[in-house]
């Protein structure tokens, strides 16, 4: 299913290209989306609490990502 927002032929040239990928490609690609998006996140959070040390930092972004029960650990 393609998104609304994407002709058919983007839709078509973005399957070929991830079938081109592989499924390392791939894994690979879903790996570093990843990250880029926590990074985006750290950064949201650091720019709400520029007074946060690193380790607050990393801790409010585990709250934000799995839940503050996970965060306390």
């Amino acid at each position: 299913m393609r998104a609304l927002d994407t002709s058919a032929e983007a839709a078509t040239m973005q399957r070929r290209l991830h079938q081109a990928l592989g499924t390392e490609g791939r894994f690979a690609l879903a790996m570093s989306m990843s990250e880029l998006a926590r990074e985006f996140a750290k950064a949201g959070l650091r720019s709400r609490h520029p007074e946060y040390a690193e380790d607050e930092l990393l801790r409010e972004l585990t709250n934000v990502l799995h839940g503050r029960s996970i965060g306390r650990r």
